[in-house]
């Protein structure tokens, strides 16, 4: 489980710049939206979750890191050219994460041409990045994924395909999912339960 109560996040020494966080309970195999207008901080919740920021104050429960293990909350978010070494294949993106080929049996599922994996990064377009970038994260040892506006810049046709693609796995994987989002439809269709952060 991620739990998260009374959390704040300072960007001065003086505490005067600050966020303060929603309560945020994320159960195993759950789909949890978050729904808010921009500059709130969504994007700086998502690290707090994923283990890349350290909050102010509050409390953060988060699942055991085995020793040796990827971190079990990985984090997407909507830039995916920002995700990518720039020099490597998507590839050798992708084995680096999966540290071998388990990725492969996955490309039919998310539509992912295996031609693409040859190319570098700024040789595909937003969208066939996006989606290597969302296989890349479901490592075998990720148990929840924080999705951070995933498919804000991508048409509907993609957006319809990724999320269906991507449900449909987490649930043979019991992965729970934290959809942030500014669009009220999509989080409707895609989770369980929203909160309204505003």
């Amino acid at each position: 489980m991620i739990s998260l109560s009374n959390g704040e996040l300072s960007y001065d020494a003086l505490g005067k710049r600050r966020i303060q966080f929603p309560e945020i309970k994320l159960l195993p195999g759950q789909r949890l939206g978050l729904f808010g207008p921009s500059g709130l901080g969504k994007s700086s919740l998502a690290k707090v979750l994923a283990g890349i920021e350290s909050l102010s104050r509050g409390e953060l429960e988060l699942p055991c890191q085995l020793t040796g293990a990827a971190n079990p909350v990985q984090w997407v978010f909507q830039q995916p050219e920002l995700a990518f070494n720039p020099r490597l294949t998507l590839k050798a993106s992708l084995e680096e994460s999966w540290r071998g080929e388990g990725y492969l049996s996955l490309l039919a599922q998310f539509a992912i041409e295996p031609a693409w994996l040859d190319r570098r990064p700024s040789q595909v377009s937003g969208g066939q990045l996006q989606r290597v970038n969302i296989l890349r994260s479901l490592i075998e040892s990720t148990e929840y994924l924080i999705c951070d506006e995933i498919t804000a810049h991508l048409d509907m046709l993609t957006q319809q395909q990724i999320w269906l693609a991507l449900g449909q796995y987490a649930k043979q994987r019991n992965i729970a999912l934290l959809v942030i989002s500014h669009d009220e439809t999509l989080l409707a269709q895609v989770c369980d339960k929203t909160i309204y952060w505003e």
